[in-house]
């Protein structure tokens, strides 16, 4: 069974990513599609979250939990590729 938490974090997700894809244009930051990919991951579990109370409990857990590491390795991702970037900025300015 679902909790009422689970509902909420979906519904947040659910009116907030318009909002996100509205803005991301204006975000500049390098690489930013690893954190856009890390945003639709945890959208995605979220999704599995909820379904998981209805069908297929075991399976959507496991899906779950393996997009959480997948959010975790493209944010990984993300944060190396700005990190590169801005030593590579640094670098340049000497």
């Amino acid at each position: 069974m679902y909790q009422e938490s689970e509902i909420v974090d979906l519904l947040m997700v659910i009116f907030l990513t318009p909002i996100m894809v509205a803005n991301v244009r204006a975000i500049h930051v390098p690489d930013k599609r690893w954190f856009v990919g890390g945003y639709l991951a945890v959208a995605l579990g979220y999704v599995f979250t909820v379904l998981e109370g209805f069908i297929a409990p075991e399976a959507l857990n496991t899906a779950e939990h393996l997009s959480h590491a997948v959010v975790g390795a493209l944010f990984f991702g993300g944060a190396l590729s700005m990190f590169r970037s801005a030593r590579a900025r640094v670098s340049e300015q000497r």
